[in-house]
């Protein structure tokens, strides 16, 4: 299903600004929250986030359930919360809603996150079988 024009004028602005935030949160958070004006680009990026996902229609919104799009909304409070919101929002933003602008030249350029990997179970006292060469059993 294709994007509106509309939609993905407000997609674009909003990948743009998560990019920024996401960057921001991949550093040190130590290191961004000492910095006066590394807490003002997270606090414009959060800010230009909120301001774009007012544009997104309520179809493309559902299409990309995954983003918490109220939480989106509200404003942060202090620089913590900014950091924490940059943290979990961005990342997710990013995930959901840079697939839905594929084909378009800009989607060349974007940031595409990993999912967060989950832990694996803990593993049973048994050694692993061998493997050959083709990664059959031997």
């Amino acid at each position: 299903m294709a994007v509106s024009a509309r939609d993905k004028k407000a997609l674009l602005v909003l990948i743009e600004q998560a990019q920024l935030v996401y960057l921001l949160s991949r550093l040190p958070k130590k290191q961004v929250l000492d910095d006066e004006g590394d807490v003002k680009k997270l606090a414009d990026g959060l800010a230009g986030m909120r301001a774009a996902a007012k544009d997104v229609s309520s179809a493309t919104k559902e299409r990309a359930s995954a983003v918490a799009w109220d939480e989106l909304d509200k404003t942060a409070d202090t620089p913590d919360l900014a950091w924490r919101k940059a943290k979990r929002l961005a990342p997710t933003v990013l995930r959901e809603l840079v697939p839905l602008l594929e084909g378009e030249p800009e989607a060349a350029f974007f940031l595409r996150p990993e999912a967060t990997a989950r832990k694996a179970p803990a593993r049973s006292g048994r050694a692993s079988p061998r493997r050959g060469r083709a990664g059959r059993s031997t």
